[in-house]
């Protein structure tokens, strides 16, 4: 049984770290400008954000902020201001035409955010001088200029995950310990919602994301939802199920119960989820990209945490509560419950009353002003 409901905002904790390495901006081989290999989750990609702006700011004029990322992120990383262009990747790793590409742009510094051996391999050979990143998993050779492997400890963090991002921004210089960053620009971000059902002034809209990709033990219970989603509409709100395509059954299922849901669930690709998203303004999520991707976007939100620890991958932006239940086992990071005793407790103990609760502290159902 939840008996107490933490209201204060989610403040990501960051742990400052002296990186050992200094590359001087001044004295470095800039080509035409920097390239980040970006990470491949979209929630992962979302914790780099401001890491990425702060490396950005070292780039000197008139080079450009290039980013290598899979493609269905293109639309994330065109929403940042600070990026000059995006080289996506249909497949798992760099292709002939984006080799192509990266050689018409002829970035002279590289940093690759994935601890991967193939997204340093997407850098290697590719006439970049300066190519960072972190040490391990038989990469080392394929980097110029390394970083210790963060250290991995199996259940609670001390620190968000962005700390070790901006570690290899200090590299460059001193940088800001902190989440500040330019927010994502959505273009046309009322129209691309209208057209798929969500207009601004028929709300107020509150979003449902019942999915996470990472697995079950992640994913507040869908009755749970339900009950959260039958009291805002009692409260007058309007609702909209997101997700993709795995989400869908989850978003039936809530539209059974409640007819007058919008389920969007894989209906929208990333371009439309972030309209979204914007629109609506508050969301109920669980520790998933769309969590970071509201987040990002500066909205509002409460946040169902389960298996995973949010002092490691919290929210980062707008204004969010996160929810979690102190368990004997959780965080253990596992995909699917291994208890038989007691399955999912760290989430079936998170009520719906106490995530209405913090819908209610956030502001409960308020208009949504945009400019289109």
């Amino acid at each position: 049984m939840l008996t107490t409901v933490d209201l204060q905002p989610y403040t990501p904790i960051l742990r400052p770290r002296e990186p050992g390495l200094r590359l001087d901006p001044a004295c470095l081989p800039w080509g035409n400008g920097l390239l980040i290999r970006a990470t491949n989750w979209l929630g992962d990609a979302l914790m780099t954000l401001p890491a990425v702006y702060r490396m950005s700011r070292f780039v000197p004029d008139p080079c450009g902020v290039f980013v290598l990322c899979p493609a269905f992120m293109q639309p994330l990383w065109e929403a940042a201001p600070w990026v000059s262009q995006v080289v996506p990747m249909p497949g798992p790793r760099c292709g002939a035409s984006e080799r192509g590409e990266l050689h018409r742009l002829r970035p002279g510094v590289a940093v690759v955010l994935p601890n991967s051996f193939g997204s340093a391999w997407d850098v290697y050979r590719r006439d970049i001088p300066v190519r960072l990143g972190r040490a391990g998993r038989g990469r080392s050779l394929l980097l110029t200029h390394r970083l210790p492997e963060w250290p991995r400890h199996k259940g609670e963090s001390d620190c968000h995950q962005l700390s070790r991002y901006l570690e290899l921004a200090a590299v460059f210089g001193t940088v800001e310990w902190s989440t500040d960053c330019p927010p994502l620009q959505v273009a046309d971000a009322v129209d691309v919602a209208a057209a798929v059902g969500v207009q601004a002034d028929a709300g107020p809209w509150l979003a449902l994301a019942p999915g996470a990709a990472y697995g079950p033990a992640k994913q507040w219970p869908v009755e749970h939802f339900i009950a959260v989603a039958d009291a805002w509409q009692q409260r007058g709100g309007r609702l909209v199920v997101v997700g993709t395509a795995k989400e869908r059954a989850a978003g039936e299922t809530i539209q059974k119960a409640l007819p007058d849901v919008l389920n969007l669930a894989g209906q929208t690709g990333l371009r439309e989820l972030m309209a979204v998203l914007k629109v609506a303004g508050l969301a109920v999520t669980n520790d998933s990209g769309a969590m970071h991707l509201g987040a990002a976007l500066g909205g509002r939100g409460v946040a169902v945490f389960g298996s995973t620890d949010a002092v490691a991958t919290g929210p980062i932006g707008g204004r969010w509560i996160v929810l979690s239940e102190p368990t004997t086992c959780a965080p253990c990071l596992s995909r699917t419950c291994t208890r038989s005793d007691q399955s999912y407790q760290c989430l079936r103990r998170i009520e719906p009353a106490a995530v209405n609760h913090a819908l209610q502290s956030l502001g409960g159902p308020t208009p949504c002003v945009l400019s289109s």
